[in-house]
């Protein structure tokens, strides 16, 4: 076994190795993987310090024997033999001396590490549904395989990673179910109500950001709901012809509340919910300061308004699922959001999971370009993000206005719709 120094020489080699395309392919390395002790002045190792005799001889000394093990190999500095190392590389001419390498150290090759990985990813991917999981799943399977470098990374510890895995299975599971309190999801996914706030909700929050359709500014609590977890139970408000009967006894009529009801989600299952008759459409409202403003300045008893929030959470896309399920035959959805990459992402998702033909409301060409001084600018990453858009068929009636943005480079709030 090597000294400390030793080890250190032999370990730096071997991350060099796995850094190469040697390793990802698995073939004797083109080029030599080596260190430089002392190469024309140059030194990629510190400690071989040639002022300090003694602690050179003694990496002399460690680089000797390793390479009497057929290890690895030494380039002494010319008439300095024995004295001054220029550069060790390791002893690559075979898999068999690169495993021998990996064997002295008691190290396990990475590849082995990454194929361990990879089984757990792909074992989890199998058992997964939500997109969301499945696309960050997939890129992990994909770095892993050294087709990319960075997306996707997953925890380097195993504990780490199998948190991670327990709550992404868990989140799965509860995709169409109602919200678990966040204190509630640590105790029934992990055995302890604080093992998700202090291992697991960072990074679970940085998933959810890059792979849901979630504006880059969404909040924490927002992220979390998408994903079924909160801090409080969620609340439902609307405005128009809509009552509740409830379990226990008892009908709640809110058609009366001209300026808008609230239920809670617990309530809300609890109940069975009756549309009036009088509802032909439902309109949706992404932004709090539209839906408040709108309910403030008109009512129309065939109108259902609906308070949309961001991306839905499980609980609240329980509520929309039933709602479209008391829509008589003609009655419409119309929904209203940003005219931005998050608008017309739920736009999309509501004609996926709730309502086929939900039409988008004042988030057309006409409504961005009529008011264009109110535009907000988008960086070439966002634009990106647009484009990616237009190779969802199910958006085709929003292309015209999804063009208009590209082109122009804009975006805008749908608050900067208000004073019309």
């Amino acid at each position: 076994m090597p000294s400390n120094r030793g080890r250190e020489l032999l370990s730096l080699l071997l991350d060099r190795y796995e850094r190469s395309a040697a390793f990802k392919t698995g073939t004797p390395p083109e080029r030599r993987i080596r260190l430089r002790l002392y190469d024309s002045g140059v030194s990629d190792y510190r400690p071989y310090n040639i002022e300090n005799s003694s602690e050179r001889q003694e990496i002399n000394r460690e680089a000797k024997r390793l390479e009497e093990q057929g290890l690895l190999h030494i380039r002494w500095m010319k008439g300095e033999k024995d004295h001054f190392i220029a550069q060790v590389s390791l002893n690559a001419g075979s898999a068999e001396t690169i495993a021998s390498a990996y064997a002295y150290l008691g190290r396990t090759p990475k590849n082995i590490i990454t194929d361990g990985i990879s089984m757990e990813t792909a074992s989890l991917l199998d058992r997964v549904n939500s997109p969301w999981i499945r696309a960050y799943l997939e890129d992990c399977l994909d770095n892993l395989s050294g087709k990319r470098s960075r997306i996707g990374k997953l925890p380097a510890e195993a504990d780490e990673r199998e948190n991670l895995f327990r709550a992404l299975l868990f989140i799965d599971a509860q995709a169409d179910k109602a919200e678990v309190l966040e204190r509630v999801f640590s105790t029934r996914c992990f055995g302890n109500s604080k093992t998700f706030e202090v291992s697991v909700k960072k990074r679970l929050l940085e998933i959810i950001r890059r792979y849901s359709e979630s504006e880059d500014d969404s909040g924490d609590e927002e992220l979390l709901a998408f994903a079924g977890i909160v801090r409080y139970p969620e609340h439902f408000e609307f405005r128009g012809g809509l009552s509740v009967c409830m379990e226990a006894g008892g009908r709640v009529d809110f058609s009366p509340l001209r300026h808008g009801a609230s239920i809670s989600a617990l309530d809300a299952a609890r109940g069975r919910f009756e549309l009036s008759p009088r509802v032909s459409r439902i309109l949706s409202i992404e932004n709090k300061a539209n839906y408040v403003s709108l309910i403030r300045q008109s009512y129309d008893p065939s109108e259902l308004v609906v308070y949309h929030g961001g991306q839905f959470s499980p609980s609240r896309g329980i509520f929309f699922k039933t709602l479209a399920a008391l829509l008589p035959a003609g009655c419409l959805w119309y929904h209203w959001g940003d005219i931005d990459y998050g608008g017309f992402s739920m736009l999309a998702r509501l004609r996926r999971d709730i309502h086929v033909g939900a039409r988008p409301f004042r988030m057309g060409e006409r409504d961005i370009s009529s008011h264009l001084d109110r535009a907000i600018p988008i960086t070439d990453r966002y634009a990106l993000k647009l484009q990616s858009l237009l190779s969802r068929e199910e958006l085709a009636d929003c292309f015209p206005c999804i063009a208009f943005m590209l082109a122009h480079r804009v975006k805008m709030e749908q608050e900067a719709l208000l004073d019309d």
